[in-house]
């Protein structure tokens, strides 16, 4: 049961085929669901030639383990977004015993 003030986040993952010698995305994979608290956010950023991008993305956390294996580029929706996984989950610990993760995840970025 997802606790009531966790919001229900749909976890999927792209598959990925070899056609001569060429990796291509497949239609993403449905890997399941969970409960996680979200911050939403926007990040600016400015790149080596100086143009500025704003991303809007979450910071999304869960006490203990997840349930199942989120890795950098899985796709997550989320109150309707889609959005992208850009870093491998962090775990918080307490000794050796795991007592939360967090992710960070982005949309699309429009240039400024």
């Amino acid at each position: 049961m997802i606790p009531s003030d966790y919001e229900t986040v749909d976890v999927k993952r792209a598959t990925v085929t070899l056609e001569d010698g060429v990796r291509t995305p497949g239609e993403p994979v449905h890997v399941g669901s969970l409960g996680m608290l979200v911050a939403p956010g926007s990040y600016e950023r400015e790149d080596e030639v100086g143009r500025r991008t704003v991303t809007v993305g979450a910071d999304l956390y869960r006490r203990g383990h997840l349930p199942f294996d989120i890795r950098a580029g899985d796709l997550l929706l989320m109150r309707g977004r889609l959005l992208t996984v850009t870093r491998t989950p962090e775990e918080w610990r307490r000794g050796d015993r795991v007592i939360g993760v967090q992710l960070h995840a982005e949309e699309g970025r429009s240039v400024i």
